[in-house]
Protein backbone atom coordinates (compact mmCIF):
# COMPACT_ATOMS: atom_id res chain seq x y z
CA UNK A 1 0.00 0.00 0.00
CA UNK A 2 1.19 3.65 -1.11
CA UNK A 3 1.11 5.32 2.38
CA UNK A 4 1.92 8.89 0.49
CA UNK A 5 -1.03 10.74 1.95
CA UNK A 6 -1.57 9.28 4.85
CA UNK A 7 2.19 10.48 5.89
CA UNK A 8 1.53 13.68 4.55
CA UNK A 9 -1.45 14.78 6.17
CA UNK A 10 -0.12 13.65 9.40
CA UNK A 11 2.93 15.54 8.72
CA UNK A 12 0.98 18.56 7.85
CA UNK A 13 -1.16 18.24 11.01
CA UNK A 14 2.33 18.30 13.27
CA UNK A 15 3.40 21.22 10.93
CA UNK A 16 0.58 23.30 12.25
CA UNK A 17 0.06 21.99 15.83
CA UNK A 18 3.99 22.81 16.20
CA UNK A 19 4.02 26.18 14.27
CA UNK A 20 0.59 27.58 16.06
CA UNK A 21 -0.67 26.15 19.05
CA UNK A 22 2.69 25.18 20.58
CA UNK A 23 4.31 27.94 19.64
CA UNK A 24 3.22 30.04 22.37
CA UNK A 25 4.26 33.65 23.35
CA UNK A 26 7.16 32.81 25.10
CA UNK A 27 8.70 30.52 22.62
CA UNK A 28 8.16 33.47 20.20
CA UNK A 29 10.01 35.55 21.72
CA UNK A 30 12.69 33.29 22.95
CA UNK A 31 12.91 32.32 19.17
CA UNK A 32 13.61 35.99 17.91
CA UNK A 33 15.51 36.90 20.85
CA UNK A 34 17.95 34.36 21.29
CA UNK A 35 20.23 32.11 19.57
CA UNK A 36 18.98 29.25 20.48
CA UNK A 37 15.48 30.03 20.46
CA UNK A 38 15.14 28.64 17.09
CA UNK A 39 16.73 25.16 18.08
CA UNK A 40 14.05 25.54 20.80
CA UNK A 41 11.26 25.93 18.17
CA UNK A 42 12.28 22.83 16.09
CA UNK A 43 13.01 20.93 18.66
CA UNK A 44 8.61 21.38 19.27
CA UNK A 45 8.16 20.48 15.46
CA UNK A 46 10.46 17.01 16.12
CA UNK A 47 8.59 16.05 19.05
CA UNK A 48 5.15 16.98 17.90
CA UNK A 49 6.47 14.96 14.48
CA UNK A 50 7.30 12.07 16.13
CA UNK A 51 4.08 11.87 17.66
CA UNK A 52 1.75 11.97 14.83
CA UNK A 53 4.21 9.87 12.69
CA UNK A 54 4.23 7.01 15.76
CA UNK A 55 3.23 3.98 13.61
CA UNK A 56 6.18 4.72 11.37
CA UNK A 57 8.92 5.52 13.62
CA UNK A 58 9.76 1.21 13.67
CA UNK A 59 11.46 2.71 9.90
CA UNK A 60 14.63 3.88 10.21
CA UNK A 61 14.12 5.55 7.58
CA UNK A 62 11.58 7.59 8.81
CA UNK A 63 13.83 8.60 11.09
CA UNK A 64 16.45 10.01 8.96
CA UNK A 65 14.15 12.01 6.21
CA UNK A 66 12.39 13.51 9.16
CA UNK A 67 15.67 14.86 10.72
CA UNK A 68 17.28 16.02 7.40
CA UNK A 69 13.66 18.05 6.90
CA UNK A 70 13.82 19.22 10.77
CA UNK A 71 17.50 20.70 9.64
CA UNK A 72 16.01 22.37 6.85
CA UNK A 73 13.17 23.91 9.04
CA UNK A 74 15.98 25.32 10.53
CA UNK A 75 17.62 27.30 7.95
CA UNK A 76 14.09 27.74 6.50
CA UNK A 77 12.56 29.93 9.55
CA UNK A 78 16.01 32.10 9.74
CA UNK A 79 14.75 34.37 7.03
CA UNK A 80 12.74 36.90 8.67
CA UNK A 81 9.33 37.01 7.46
CA UNK A 82 7.79 41.19 7.36
CA UNK A 83 4.81 40.64 4.66
CA UNK A 84 2.25 38.05 3.81
CA UNK A 85 3.95 37.26 0.75
CA UNK A 86 6.69 35.74 2.94
CA UNK A 87 4.63 34.06 5.21
CA UNK A 88 2.67 32.63 1.99
CA UNK A 89 6.53 31.60 0.70
CA UNK A 90 8.15 30.46 4.08
CA UNK A 91 4.83 28.07 4.32
CA UNK A 92 5.21 26.90 0.58
CA UNK A 93 8.86 25.76 1.28
CA UNK A 94 7.40 23.62 4.54
CA UNK A 95 5.29 22.16 2.56
CA UNK A 96 7.39 21.14 -0.14
CA UNK A 97 9.82 19.51 2.09
CA UNK A 98 6.24 17.59 3.72
CA UNK A 99 5.20 16.35 0.58
CA UNK A 100 9.12 15.09 -0.19
CA UNK A 101 9.55 13.34 3.05
CA UNK A 102 6.11 11.74 2.30
CA UNK A 103 6.79 10.90 -0.84
CA UNK A 104 10.48 9.20 -0.28
CA UNK A 105 8.81 6.93 2.34
CA UNK A 106 5.54 6.31 0.71
CA UNK A 107 6.13 2.37 0.51
CA UNK A 108 7.01 2.03 4.27
CA UNK A 109 4.43 0.40 6.17
CA UNK A 110 2.86 1.51 9.50
CA UNK A 111 3.66 -1.04 12.47
CA UNK A 112 0.50 -3.14 13.51
CA UNK A 113 -2.15 -1.47 14.95
CA UNK A 114 -4.96 -2.04 17.78
CA UNK A 115 -8.60 -1.65 15.21
CA UNK A 116 -9.62 1.23 17.05
CA UNK A 117 -6.24 3.09 16.28
CA UNK A 118 -5.66 1.80 13.00
CA UNK A 119 -9.11 3.09 12.03
CA UNK A 120 -8.26 6.77 13.33
CA UNK A 121 -5.49 7.06 12.10
CA UNK A 122 -5.58 5.55 8.73
CA UNK A 123 -8.68 7.43 8.19
CA UNK A 124 -7.67 10.51 5.65
CA UNK A 125 -10.85 12.31 6.85
CA UNK A 126 -9.18 12.66 10.53
CA UNK A 127 -5.98 14.35 9.61
CA UNK A 128 -8.01 16.58 7.55
CA UNK A 129 -10.50 17.65 9.77
CA UNK A 130 -7.26 18.73 11.59
CA UNK A 131 -5.63 20.86 9.23
CA UNK A 132 -8.83 22.67 8.36
CA UNK A 133 -9.57 23.53 11.58
CA UNK A 134 -6.17 24.36 12.69
CA UNK A 135 -5.99 26.49 9.61
CA UNK A 136 -9.23 27.67 10.84
CA UNK A 137 -8.45 29.00 14.05
CA UNK A 138 -4.65 29.41 15.28
CA UNK A 139 -3.45 30.42 11.52
CA UNK A 140 -5.91 32.47 10.93
CA UNK A 141 -4.94 34.71 13.66
CA UNK A 142 -1.23 34.38 11.84
CA UNK A 143 -2.70 34.90 8.48
CA UNK A 144 -4.81 38.31 9.47
CA UNK A 145 -2.12 39.76 11.44
CA UNK A 146 -0.09 39.61 7.79
CA UNK A 147 -2.37 40.74 5.81
CA UNK A 148 -2.72 43.94 7.75
CA UNK A 149 1.30 44.17 7.90
CA UNK A 150 1.42 43.90 4.64
CA UNK A 151 -1.65 46.15 3.47
CA UNK A 152 -2.07 48.51 6.05
CA UNK A 153 -0.27 52.26 5.74
CA UNK A 154 1.01 52.67 9.24
CA UNK A 155 0.42 49.71 11.23
CA UNK A 156 3.84 47.98 12.85
CA UNK A 157 2.42 44.51 13.95
CA UNK A 158 2.38 45.57 17.40
CA UNK A 159 2.16 42.05 19.48
CA UNK A 160 -1.45 40.23 19.60
CA UNK A 161 -3.24 40.72 23.09
CA UNK A 162 -4.19 37.38 24.48
CA UNK A 163 -8.06 38.24 24.17
CA UNK A 164 -7.83 39.44 20.71
CA UNK A 165 -6.07 35.96 19.89
CA UNK A 166 -8.44 34.10 21.78
CA UNK A 167 -12.22 35.47 20.48
CA UNK A 168 -10.38 34.90 17.13
CA UNK A 169 -9.77 31.18 17.50
CA UNK A 170 -13.15 30.84 19.08
CA UNK A 171 -15.20 32.84 16.64
CA UNK A 172 -13.50 31.25 13.90
CA UNK A 173 -14.38 27.86 15.17
CA UNK A 174 -17.71 28.05 15.74
CA UNK A 175 -18.04 29.41 12.27
CA UNK A 176 -16.52 26.53 10.43
CA UNK A 177 -18.54 24.25 12.81
CA UNK A 178 -21.54 25.89 12.05
CA UNK A 179 -21.02 26.18 8.15
CA UNK A 180 -20.22 22.29 8.13
CA UNK A 181 -22.93 21.17 10.21
CA UNK A 182 -25.24 23.50 8.08
CA UNK A 183 -24.22 21.73 5.03
CA UNK A 184 -24.38 17.94 7.10
CA UNK A 185 -26.96 18.29 9.12
CA UNK A 186 -29.39 21.46 8.56
CA UNK A 187 -29.06 24.97 7.19
CA UNK A 188 -30.42 26.92 10.02
CA UNK A 189 -26.72 26.18 11.41
CA UNK A 190 -25.88 29.08 8.73
CA UNK A 191 -27.56 31.41 10.83
CA UNK A 192 -25.36 30.50 13.89
CA UNK A 193 -22.11 30.88 11.74
CA UNK A 194 -21.76 34.77 11.82
CA UNK A 195 -22.64 35.42 15.56
CA UNK A 196 -19.65 35.06 17.25
CA UNK A 197 -18.17 37.45 14.53
CA UNK A 198 -20.80 39.75 14.95
CA UNK A 199 -20.32 40.36 18.74
CA UNK A 200 -16.69 40.72 18.10
CA UNK A 201 -17.33 43.43 15.82
CA UNK A 202 -19.92 44.99 18.67
CA UNK A 203 -16.36 44.70 21.01
CA UNK A 204 -14.85 46.54 18.64
CA UNK A 205 -17.28 49.59 18.20
CA UNK A 206 -17.94 49.93 22.12
CA UNK A 207 -13.99 48.91 23.27
CA UNK A 208 -11.68 50.46 20.64
CA UNK A 209 -11.17 53.79 22.39
CA UNK A 210 -10.66 52.20 26.24
CA UNK A 211 -6.97 51.60 26.91
CA UNK A 212 -6.16 50.64 23.57
CA UNK A 213 -8.42 47.77 23.57
CA UNK A 214 -9.15 46.40 19.67
CA UNK A 215 -6.86 50.16 18.91
CA UNK A 216 -5.54 48.32 15.76
CA UNK A 217 -8.90 45.79 15.11
CA UNK A 218 -10.97 47.35 12.11
CA UNK A 219 -14.14 45.92 10.45
CA UNK A 220 -12.16 44.65 7.80
CA UNK A 221 -10.07 42.37 10.02
CA UNK A 222 -13.69 40.67 11.14
CA UNK A 223 -14.87 40.38 8.25
CA UNK A 224 -11.82 38.52 6.40
CA UNK A 225 -11.70 36.29 9.43
CA UNK A 226 -15.44 35.60 8.53
CA UNK A 227 -15.07 34.39 5.18
CA UNK A 228 -11.86 32.54 6.08
CA UNK A 229 -13.47 30.48 8.64
CA UNK A 230 -16.43 30.12 6.23
CA UNK A 231 -14.56 29.24 3.64
CA UNK A 232 -13.39 26.23 5.60
CA UNK A 233 -15.62 25.04 6.78
CA UNK A 234 -17.29 24.89 3.33
CA UNK A 235 -13.92 23.06 2.24
CA UNK A 236 -14.58 20.73 4.94
CA UNK A 237 -18.51 20.18 4.32
CA UNK A 238 -17.08 17.72 1.41
CA UNK A 239 -14.83 15.58 4.13
CA UNK A 240 -16.36 12.03 4.45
Amino acid sequence: MNNFWNIFLWLYVAFLVADYPLQLNVVFRVRYKYRYGGLLHVGIHFLSGLFFLLPYLVHWQIWALFTATIILHYFIDTVNKKSVWMLLADHAAHFGLIAVLAWLARNLQPAPLPALCARWYLDPAVPLYGIGYLAATYAGTIFIFFLKMTFRPGYFGRPLLGYEKTTGVIARAVTATAVILGFKLTPAFFAVAPVPELLRLYRVWTRRGEDGHYRDVYIWDVAVSFVWAAAIGVALSFVE
